[in-house]
């Protein structure tokens, strides 16, 4: 699990050299960096060893190696997000973590290098709070000035005054999914000569050297491409978790057949299984009928077809009808360019959406949820991207995807845009006599709109 808290250890161990009341501002100072969400109940499953042969090959680039970062690269659905928080636990196990930023476990959208190299930040404070003095100079003396300043003062040198034996670990997931990775990429190229204080773990689904990135020459690094999953692994998880469908139990040669479908996708596979233990409340259908429908497809995975048509047959039996499919579009569409978390009475009202089909649809795509949303925040409506794997934010989008469940981001956009700008319409005019706070959504309009 994810721990959000300082590393009380660590304290102690300075609280003799930095007077608790001179502590105390700089943890004040130190959290009002941005902060990376909590990841405690989005992390996938790491089934153990399913990946020992690639996190020894990393352990082994890491350590002989001379390269300042490896990338680690495959398509969507490969595991690279639960590899990363594996490698991530193991490398904090051994005294080696100094920061972890999962990029598709929030909107990235309106974060530019500055605001992560600062969440890595704060990331490194908590885990070494040795490190706060250098963190807190540097919010002191970076505002405005250059990338390069930022990566000095915020990472580097708070880095380098922990003077640890080896070079600490900084593991970026999902690099791909944030719009200024390129840029990022060409800054690290500061930390070439530096590879004894710190090296990158990244993963993407490019591989950033055959891509040919503008600039990706001057930065040191090595690329590893990750595979499927072994059919033992794959195995096995079916076997473990369709012991619990209802009324059948999977047959050996179900889970034979599925185990061949998957591919060796770890999404595909836990798609699969959610798919048939949680369809049933939603449709006539009993679980043991939906896992022969998934089974009697002929298709194997091997890319993103087999995905699409388990995401198809998966959308059929959840929305059937056509009016079920046309609140799927509208709500789908709104989730997918929405900017930041919102209330569902906000949200409701933003959208036009009724808050009982909200509710209706919320419950019906929880099949086909693989990241669970944040603890307590049940009645929240988040983005695409904080629920849904990648994969599938893309399948809705894709120019082939079946026209009942296709949307299209631009309409999506336009239609928010729209009850925005409605909003700021009715927007009372400034006044000594009108209490100036905006609520939520009002607040979101204001800075989202058009």
């Amino acid at each position: 699990m994810r721990q959000s808290a300082y590393n009380i250890g660590a304290l102690k161990e300075i609280s003799s050299a930095y007077e608790w009341q001179t502590l105390t501002p700089s943890l004040a100072r130190l959290d009002s960096l941005p902060k990376h969400p909590d990841m405690s109940a989005k992390r996938g499953e790491y089934i153990p060893d399913s990946r020992k042969p690639e996190v020894e090959k990393v352990g082994e680039a890491e350590s002989t190696s001379d390269k300042l970062a490896l990338c680690i690269h495959g398509p969507a659905g490969i595991g690279k997000t639960t590899l990363a928080g594996h490698l991530s636990d193991e490398f904090r196990s051994a005294g080696r973590l100094a920061a972890a930023i999962f990029l598709g476990a929030f909107s990235t959208e309106t974060m530019g290098p500055e605001t992560i190299f600062k969440m890595i930040a704060h990331e490194t404070g908590n885990i070494h709070p040795q490190a706060i003095p250098k963190i807190v100079k540097a919010m002191d003396q970076c505002h405005g000035t250059s990338r390069e300043n930022h990566l000095q003062k915020h990472i580097l040198e708070p880095l380098k005054s922990l003077h640890h034996r080896q070079p600490l670990i900084i593991i970026i997931d999902a690099m791909d999914e944030w719009g200024d990775h390129l840029t990022f990429l060409k800054s690290l190229a500061l930390f070439n000569p530096e590879r004894s204080v710190v090296k990158f773990i990244l993963t993407d689904r490019l591989n950033p050297c055959a891509s040919q990135f503008p600039g990706i020459d001057s930065l040191s690094i090595q690329t590893f491409a990750l595979g499927p999953i072994s059919r033992e692994v794959i195995k096995t998880y079916f076997e473990k978790y369709l012991r619990t469908v209802s009324w059948r139990a999977a047959s050996p040669a179900d889970v034979e057949k599925l185990t061949e479908l998957s591919g060796g996708l770890p999404v595909w596979a836990a798609t699969a299984t959610v798919i048939a233990l949680l369809s049933h409340p939603f449709n006539e259908s009993p679980p043991h009928e939906i896992l022969s429908e998934i089974v009697g497809n002929r298709r194997q995975v091997g890319g993103s077809d087999g995905l699409g048509q388990l995401y198809c047959n998966a959308l059929k039996r959840l929305f059937p009808t056509s009016d079920a499919q046309k609140h799927f579009r509208r709500f789908m569409g709104a989730i997918i360019v929405l900017q930041e978390s919102l209330s569902l009475s906000d949200f409701s009202m933003l959208t036009g959406i009724p808050s009982h089909l909200i509710k209706n649809i919320l419950s019906a795509l929880s099949a086909l949820q693989t990241r669970s949303p944040p603890s307590g925040s049940e009645t929240t409506i988040h983005p695409a991207t904080i629920t849904f794997h990648l994969s599938f934010i893309e399948y809705v989008q894709a120019a082939g995807t079946e026209t009942s469940f296709a949307i299209s981001a631009f309409e999506s956009h336009s239609s928010l845009g729209l009850s925005c700008l409605e909003q700021l319409s009715s927007l009372p005019p400034p006044s000594p006599h009108h209490d100036p706070r905006l609520r939520a959504m009002q607040d979101y309009a204001v800075r989202y709109s058009p």
